[in-house]
């Protein structure tokens, strides 16, 4: 009973550590088309937002566009949209709208289902 009391503390951080794995790079890797699509929203010398919920990130942290690229990843076929050379997470990046002047998630606009992100933040 002993051992099965010292494992318990052990499982709950793996399934809290695998909960917090399934939500990275939700929208990482996604089709050309999509990410052709993300990138039609973005310019350079854009200011854009990085806020991922489900890692527990309450700030959105501003990020000023110097350089923007689309590409294959090599593998399979799948595509990535870089920022400032840097691949990015179409989840957890937000864009300038229109609509009520709050940023809106990039995945949203591209076509790519993200889970537990909010599809308007407030900068």
């Amino acid at each position: 009973m002993l051992k099965f009391l010292k494992i318990i503390p052990l499982a709950i951080t793996v399934m809290l550590f695998s909960t917090q794995i399934a939500y990275a790079d939700q929208c990482s890797y996604v089709d050309k088309e999509q990410a052709l699509k993300a990138a039609s929203f973005l310019k350079l010398n854009q200011l854009i937002y990085r806020l991922c919920e489900p890692c527990g990130q309450t700030q959105p942290q501003p990020v000023t566009i110097q350089s923007i690229s689309v590409g294959t990843v090599g593998y399979q076929n799948f595509w990535q949209l870089s920022i400032n050379n840097q691949g990015v997470d179409l989840a957890y990046t937000y864009v300038p709208s229109s609509l009520g002047q709050k940023p809106i998630n990039l995945a949203a606009l591209a076509g790519c289902r993200a889970q537990d992100v909010s599809i308007f933040i407030n900068p």
